[in-house]
């Protein structure tokens, strides 16, 4: 993974592109905290990101536990499923 300061990032922000459309993380740190993301997009203009085979499995298994909890229901936005997963819950 590849990292970078704000300001590095103002003065390195071509050889940073580069590196994420080569498959690198490029993420821009402000202080020691990461703050954003450089990606590569699709035709569309759509971040052109990929799920690891971890990513993959834990959603699967998040998909299979509330089916059978009889808690699965559809879910607005990627954004809202992605809080309805994340969220700690008790398990039975």
């Amino acid at each position: 993974m590849m990292k970078a300061t704000i300001a590095q990032a103002k003065t390195r922000l071509g050889k940073l592109i580069d590196a994420a459309l080569r498959g690198e993380r490029v993420v821009i740190v402000r202080g020691s905290k990461p703050a954003a993301a450089i990606v590569p997009v699709d035709a569309n203009g759509s971040p052109a990101l990929t799920v690891s085979n971890a990513a993959a499995d834990f959603l699967a298994n998040e998909a299979r536990t509330e089916l059978a909890l009889g808690v699965a229901r559809v879910h607005e936005s990627p954004a809202a499923f992605t809080a309805a997963i994340t969220k700690p819950r008790r398990r039975a």
